[in-house]
């Protein structure tokens, strides 16, 4: 059985998709009225797992000007829009309290490592009814400190593992016996970096093709399915 299951969060447990396409939307209309970002452009950003940094600097006409300065202005703007309308559109995938709860039931630890904002992934695990579903020290966001953007493995090897030794009693983690799942490339390629099992979402934002092309142990159709290969 599996001893700790990492999931994404964007387009893994929660549809976000029209989230964080209207914020980013919005975030251009009060920050850069002159220019609509190409929503086919924003779609492969979401699925490629992109970061909001490298999102906005991609969608911004002059990329060279987006300075750090920039960057954290946008980054800002673009979570208080979050906060106050895109909160309002998340919803959760179909049987993704039912499978966090079983998992609970079965004493399986459950990480959720994103490229969001911790924050946001509270606030919407709070509003679906899922409060206490994830420990709050097994979530990290892209602002937790020791944290890097997936694929990197540092979520893991780095905060991870010293939380679940500290106040888990795991004191010996076998990276085999760890599940990552998850939609994008950068879930299936964080998962080898880490030397553990992964799952892919097929349902989720994630380029298909090039998912397939990394052999995923695992392909799921929905979450109900994740119980299944936990279990094996």
């Amino acid at each position: 059985m599996i001893a700790l299951a990492i999931f994404d969060f964007d387009g893994t447990l929660f549809d976000t998709h029209e989230s964080i396409s209207q914020t980013i939307r919005l975030t251009f209309e009060t920050l850069l009225p002159t220019h609509t970002p190409p929503q086919p452009k924003i779609h492969r950003l979401i699925a490629s797992g992109a970061g909001l940094a490298d999102t906005f600097k991609a969608l911004h006409p002059s990329p060279a000007e987006f300075t750090p300065t920039a960057e954290n202005e946008w980054i800002e703007k673009y979570r208080a829009l979050y906060t106050t309308h895109g909160q309002l559109l998340i919803k959760a995938f179909p049987g993704a309290k039912d499978l966090l709860t079983e998992l609970s039931a079965y004493k399986i630890p459950v990480a959720i490592v994103s490229n969001k904002g911790v924050a946001a992934v509270k606030t919407a695990l709070e509003r679906n009814g899922m409060e206490g579903c994830v420990p709050e020290d097994l979530i990290i966001g892209d602002k937790t400190p020791g944290a890097k953007r997936k694929p990197d493995p540092a979520s893991f090897v780095d905060i991870l593992i010293p939380v679940l030794r500290e106040k888990y009693g795991m004191d010996e983690i076998d990276s085999g016996s760890v599940l990552v799942v998850g939609d994008t490339v950068a879930d299936v390629q964080f998962a080898r970096n880490i030397k553990s099992r992964v799952c892919w979402c097929r349902y989720g934002y994630g380029d298909q093709k090039a998912c397939e092309e990394l052999n995923p142990d695992y392909v799921v159709d929905s979450l109900g399915e994740v119980v299944g290969i936990v279990k094996t």
